[in-house]
Formats: C-alpha cells, sequence, structure tokens
C-alpha cells in the first residue's frame, strides 16, 4: 500500500497547488508564437493537422478541442498557450496528491508541489504551446491510477492504468517514462491483480493507442500540416517510430557518458535560479542556490523514504528512470550549450538544448527539496522547543523557501517569453512579408519554417508563398508533397534522391517555369 489516507482533511494541497501554478504560468503565459516547435504545433492545431513525428495525435485532438472552447475569450494562440498551463497546474495537483496520501502532510505536499512546479524547465514548458505539458499531466495521471489500485484494491484500477498507458503512448512516449514506477506501484500493493485484470487492460491499452489511427486517416485528407504523410499503414509505422530522425543506437555512445551526465548538471543548474545567472555555464550565485535546493532534496528523500518507505521507493525509481535511464537511452550528443573550452575544436553539438527531455527527473528533485524544506523546519521547531506561535512562524517560513524558485525564477522566464514571442513575430512576419507575390521560400529549418507555418495557417497571412524546407528534401514524403501540392519538383527527383544542391536547382527551375521567384532564406548555406 502506498499510503494512508490524508489526516489534514481541512485542507486540499492538491487544489491550491493547482490553482496557485495556473496563476503563475497564465501571468508569465506567451502572447504569441515562441521559437522552435511552437509554430509548427499551433499551426497542427489550427488545422488538425499532422506535426513532426512521433506526431502527437492525442495532443493535437485534445489542444483543438480546448480550443473550440477557449478561443472565442482569449484568441486562439492565447488559448492553446494556455492549455499548456492547465496541463502543468493539473500535473502538479496529481503531485501534491500523491505525497498528500503518501504522507497524510498537507502543507509538506503543498509545497513539494510548489517546487516541483516552478522549476525553470517546467515552467517555461507551461508558458508556450508544446507536447512536453500535456506529457506530463498524462505521466501522472498514469501513476494516480496505480496508486487508486494499492489504496482501494480495486481491480478497475489496474485495468484504466494500462489504458491510460496506451494513450499516454499516442500522447508522446516521454508520458510513458512514468509506467516503471506505476508498475512497482501495482506490484507492491497488499494484493497483486489478476490475470483476467491484466489481460483487460493490455486490451484497452492497445484501444487507447489506437488513436495514432487518426493520424492515417487524417492524412487522405492531406491538411496543410502533414509531416511524414502518414496516409498508409507503412507510413504511419515511419512515423511513430521517428524513422525519419538518426535515432540514436545505444551504443556507441555519441558522447562520452561523463559528458552526457555533466550536460544533465548543467541542466540542473538552471533550475532553481536562473534569474541570478541566465548564462549557461554556472555561476557562484545561482550554483550555490542549486546546491542549497540540491541538499533540501537530498534531506527530502531521507525524510519522505522515513515516512513512508513505498511511496519514496516509487519516485526513486521515476528519478532513476527519468536521469540515468534518459541519458543511457538517448544518447545524446553534447547540448548545444555546453563543454565549450572543454571540447575540442569542431566536436558535434546538439541542435539545441535538451534539458526538456529530464524535465520528469528535475520534478522528482523539485518535489523532494520543497517536501524537505518543510521537514526541516518542523524537526528545527521540536528541537528548538518552539512554542506553537514559533513553530507556525517556522513552517510558513519555509513555505517561502519552497516558493523561493519564482522569485529566481520569474524576470528570466517571462523575458524570456517576451523577447522570444517579439523576436520571432517580429522577424517573421517581416520575412513573410517581404517576400514578392507567389514566392518560393527556401527556408533553414525549424525556427525559419515554423513561425511562417503559423502565420500562414493560424493568421492567414500570405497563403501565396509557398515555403520549401531545405533540411526536409531528403525524405520522400516531402519531396512528393511539393510535386503534388506546389509541382515543384520532377516526378525523378521523388523517386530518387540527387542530393540537396541538385534537388534545390530542380525547385529553382519549376519555380521560373511557373514565374515564381524563388527567394533563399539568408540562414541557409550556399
Amino acid at each position: 500500500m502506498i499510503g494512508d489516507t490524508p489526516r489534514n482533511r481541512f485542507a486540499r494541497p492538491d487544489a491550491a497547488a493547482g490553482v496557485f501554478l495556473f496563476v503563475v504560468y497564465c501571468l508569465t503565459l506567451s502572447r504569441g508564437v515562441t521559437y522552435w516547435d511552437a509554430g509548427e504545433f499551433l499551426a497542427a492545431v489550427h488545422s488538425l493537422g499532422i506535426p513532426h513525428p512521433p506526431g502527437t495525435p492525442l495532443f493535437i485532438l485534445l489542444a483543438h478541442v480546448w480550443s473550440m472552447i477557449a478561443s472565442p475569450v482569449v484568441g486562439f494562440t492565447i488559448a492553446v498557450n494556455a492549455f499548456s498551463a492547465l496541463c502543468t497546474a493539473l500535473a502538479f495537483g496529481i503531485v501534491a496528491n500523491l505525497f498528500w496520501r503518501a504522507t497524510g502532510d498537507a502543507i509538506a505536499s503543498f509545497a513539494a508541489a510548489l517546487t516541483a512546479g516552478l522549476m525553470s524547465t517546467v515552467w517555461l514548458n507551461a508558458t508556450e504551446t508544446e507536447v512536453y505539458a500535456c506529457a506530463l499531466l498524462g505521466a501522472f495521471v498514469i501513476l494516480w491510477c496505480a496508486q487508486r489500485y494499492a489504496l482501494t484494491l480495486e481491480r478497475r484500477w489496474v485495468v484504466v492504468t494500462l489504458y491510460t498507458c496506451g494513450l499516454a503512448w499516442s500522447l508522446h512516449l516521454t508520458a510513458l517514462l512514468v509506467v516503471p514506477a506505476a508498475f512497482y506501484v501495482i506490484g507492491s500493493a497488499r494484493e497483486r491483480p489478476a490475470v483476467r485484470d491484466i489481460a483487460t487492460g493490455l486490451l484497452l491499452s492497445v484501444v487507447g493507442g489506437s488513436v495514432i489511427l487518426f493520424m492515417l486517416v487524417r492524412a487522405q485528407h492531406d491538411p496543410a500540416i502533414n509531416q511524414g504523410n502518414p496516409s498508409t499503414i507503412g507510413a504511419l509505422v515511419d512515423v511513430v517510430f521517428r524513422r525519419q530522425y538518426d535515432v540514436a543506437p545505444l551504443w556507441p555512445r555519441r558522447a562520452p557518458l561523463w559528458l552526457q551526465f555533466g550536460n544533465v548538471f548543467e541542466y540542473a543548474d538552471w533550475q532553481f535560479a536562473l534569474g541570478l545567472g541566465p548564462e549557461p555555464g554556472p555561476t557562484v550565485a545561482r550554483t550555490t542556490v542549486t546546491v542549497l535546493y540540491a541538499l533540501l532534496g537530498l534531506y527530502g528523500s531521507v525524510r519522505h523514504r522515513a515516512v513512508n518507505r513505498p511511496s519514496w521507493r516509487t519516485w526513486m525509481i521515476l528519478f532513476v528512470t527519468t536521469s540515468v535511464g534518459v541519458v543511457l537511452y538517448l544518447n545524446l550528443r553534447a547540448g548545444a550549450s555546453y563543454g565549450e573550452g572543454v571540447l575540442p575544436a569542431g566536436a558535434r553539438h546538439e541542435a539545441r538544448d535538451r534539458d526538456y527531455f529530464f524535465t520528469w527527473a528535475f520534478v522528482c528533485w523539485g518535489a523532494w527539496a520543497g517536501f524537505g524544506v518543510i521537514q526541516l523546519a518542523r524537526t528545527l521547531a521540536i528541537r528548538s522547543r518552539a512554542t506553537f506561535d514559533r513553530s507556525r512562524d517556522i513552517v510558513s517560513a519555509a513555505v517561502v523557501v519552497a516558493v523561493l524558485p519564482m522569485v529566481l525564477n520569474w524576470a528570466p522566464v517571462q523575458s524570456l517569453r517576451r523577447d522570444e514571442q517579439q523576436r520571432d513575430a517580429q522577424a517573421s512576419r517581416a520575412m513573410l512579408s517581404a517576400l514578392p507575390p507567389r514566392a518560393v521560400f527556401l527556408a533553414n529549418g525549424d525556427n525559419d519554417t515554423y513561425p511562417l507555418w503559423y502565420l500562414q495557417e493560424v493568421l492567414g497571412m500570405r497563403r501565396d508563398v509557398t515555403i520549401v524546407t531545405v533540411p526536409l528534401l531528403t525524405p520522400q514524403w516531402n519531396r512528393a508533397e511539393l510535386l503534388h501540392r506546389n509541382q515543384l519538383l520532377d516526378s525523378a527527383f521523388v523517386r530518387n534522391w540527387y542530393g540537396i544542391p541538385a534537388t534545390l536547382a530542380n525547385v529553382r527551375r519549376k519555380a521560373a517555369e511557373q514565374g515564381r521567384p524563388a527567394v533563399v532564406s539568408t540562414f541557409v548555406q550556399r
């Protein structure tokens, strides 16, 4: 059994944490499109399209339905951005509930959820259109359902847990990082589930996962965003398993293990006090705060173990899975900002920093830090033989420490969202507006292409312009799309791959035949 019935029934730390964080996220919410995938996701949600592999169909469907409800009030873009805020706030309401039911300590559970929810990576994901916010909610729904079985021994919760695992698979694979911890909860319950319940649950998990078939059906209609064009079973499998990308094997390592783990420590140093040093490398002030919260997390983990060992084991499994497990599985190169002065010149880096892959690990440590600071305050109050009022003051001060990352991260989160939104919107609008009529625009990649897709699909700007993303010329589905949508390639260039220079030359020639000017982005290598 993972926990007992909560003792502090006068409080609802789960609801309080969720509402508090939702307000914080909304106050710092992006009002427009941000960098990287947000523009593509907004365009895909608007058109019920298919974003880059693995396609995230459940996220697109949920966000689209949400946009139908909220867009009349705040507009489409803010509504979909706010969907991330809502999902993240609900996820940390569940985190508070999990701790509350395991420990019976409402205040410490509230603090655990707040500290975890105010990690900079979590916070940034909550303020833009990104799948990771929804995936975080999906993950903690799985864990909550597993806990319900451990608490009630009602076999239906085993079935529901497995069904939500199937749904999570159609949402985003990162949501399944919680599965080992959830299975531990079920397996360590007072009674093991029956084989029949497991079989029923596995069948329903297939039903939940069948949401991916939406992509197969939708691709038949060739929506505006149709990455991978999963209009056949084979193409659908390619999209789901991300075969378009260079998926790293477990071995050989793309970077030394010490570097890959060091990269995680760099990302961890960004979580608690980004305002004390927004640059990537460590700073005295920011890293000092990181170390202090790391120690609080260690203390909180020890106290969690003392209060409820099965619950602690669950969170430890989640932490190890989402830190060590993710490092070993993903086999990433050095992050975009990592290794300066250490790595040799010319060493290959990831296109961007991948801190979001370790969100779950930061959540675990943040939750332990918040839980730990309240437990430490209570211990100090007892040892100092403080009066009731004095003890209450000490615990109140500890809550402030738990929420301190809000103050230390507020300015960089707000400024990043504001500056990113303004730069992206201004640059993309200017770029699109300056193009001649019916132009064929040769774009470099995500930050060239995705904001333009957003402007065209969501805002209806310059739909006379055809955007050709140069790196996407490699997969055959995109070349086929250029042929049947725009007649911008010869069929021989669809069937065969002749390389980027020859393919671009063919695009230019076909554009010239149609009397369309071809304009090259300044970011495209010539």
